[in-house]
């Protein structure tokens, strides 16, 4: 029996909640380009007649399967012959793809023991009621992507697989496209992200220890990685103050980012969708804050690592010379505007030398970790005075 159902998809949504993660992954996408490309994902064990699988699709007129480890017509097969199809053993849906076709999308086939569903960006997109499930006689069987075991491969681009062996609820699925999840959630089996970026193997982030899905074809003529997203580094700050800062991060052009400020554990401030890599604080109380960033695309990446900054304790000192700043923050004092070579001396107010370097940038910043608090005072070549800093 076929059930063919139409639907219509909402507008992908950008933002959403986040839920922590141990590692920092980047969102990667493989492109699956010519007929000769293809990812043995390995032998597939599920283990129950409920399963979950999901994932990022971009697909135009190409028609193909893009998953599957169908074996004598045990199994499953996700791919498309100008609808979209989810089959399982004997049963199918059919899903018109015609309002996403030429967009990132994401597709999640469930099929709980009595029924077979799919979501299309969160929400239901068509059922398939009175089945069994899973046939677990295709256990053991190598999972394919791109492509079937017998081959008619589809051209797409894929991003964020993830298979279950359990079936994940209408809520689950909901809550969790658009993030990354924790790879020891229970019943993930495979989980790839594709943020290798070279190379012909991905690692399954389920089973990182395990053995790794192999590409077929030669890479960028059958293949490539694409980077999507990548989680914000580099965070570093400009035109601190003893109330403000500009807080500044690398990342992936075309991204849009959240900033979350918080103090004493308590997050005081977010910024959201923005479209530059910048972000400014001001009337801030002085105390210490930390910062983290993370980017948006179709997928969201974790928060960046916390970067500290501390206004507690900080102080400018400016108009030493008409092109020089001194900021002292966090575990560093950061001197602007010297001239490459020019010495920086460090004294304690006993007269003391504790640090010198040579200024390697016009952006030069000098460690004072383990410095004891006191009083010291900062003489830089050839700009004339000492001048005076609290730790």
């Amino acid at each position: 029996m076929k059930t063919i159902t139409s639907f219509k998809i909402a507008g992908l949504i950008t933002a959403c909640l986040f839920a922590a993660m141990p590692t920092k992954a980047d969102i990667g996408a493989i492109s699956f380009k010519t007929s000769a490309a293809g990812m043995n994902a390995l032998e597939t064990t599920i283990g129950s007649n409920q399963m979950t699988l999901e994932t990022w699709l971009y697909i135009d007129n190409s028609t193909g399967f893009f998953a599957s480890n169908m074996h004598n017509d045990k199994g499953f097969a996700l791919g498309f012959d100008g609808w979209f199809k989810f089959q399982l053993d004997g049963a199918s849906i059919w899903i018109d793809p015609t309002s996403w076709k030429e967009n990132w999308t994401h597709i999640a086939c469930v099929a709980d023991g009595s029924q077979m569903i799919v979501y299309v960006n969160g929400e239901i997109a068509g059922t398939q009621e009175n089945t069994t499930g899973y046939n677990t006689e295709a256990d053991g069987k190598p999972l394919f992507l791109g492509t079937a075991p017998w081959g008619n491969p589809c051209n797409c681009k894929m991003a964020d697989f993830r298979l279950w062996s359990v079936a994940r609820t209408a809520e689950e699925i909901k809550n969790n496209y658009q993030k990354q999840v924790e790879p020891s959630t229970t019943g993930l089996i495979k989980n790839f992200n594709f943020a290798e970026g070279n190379g012909d193997h991905t690692a399954n982030l389920a089973e990182p220890e395990g053995n790794q899905a192999w590409c077929m074809g030669a890479i960028d003529t059958d293949y490539s990685w694409e980077t999507v997203a990548q989680t914000p580094t580099n965070l570093r700050t400009e035109n601190q103050t003893e109330n403000s800062f500009d807080i500044l991060w690398d990342g992936t052009d075309g991204n849009t980012w959240s900033v979350e400020l918080s103090a004493n554990g308590q997050v005081v401030d977010t910024k959201t969708r923005l479209t530059e890599k910048k972000a400014s604080f001001s009337n801030l109380d002085k105390k210490d804050y930390t910062v983290r960033v993370k980017a948006h695309s179709f997928m969201e990446t974790a928060f960046s690592d916390a970067f500290s900054v501390n206004l507690s304790t900080s102080s400018a000192i400016t108009n030493i010379h008409k092109n020089i700043s001194i900021v002292r923050h966090n575990n560093a004092i950061q001197i602007d505007g010297i001239q490459t070579g020019k010495l920086i001396s460090i004294y304690t107010d006993q007269g003391i030398l504790s640090r010198q370097i040579s200024a390697e940038h016009e952006t030069t910043v000098l460690s004072i970790e383990g410095f004891p608090h006191g009083i010291y005072f900062i003489s830089i070549e050839g700009y004339g005075p000492t001048f005076k800093i609290a730790l």
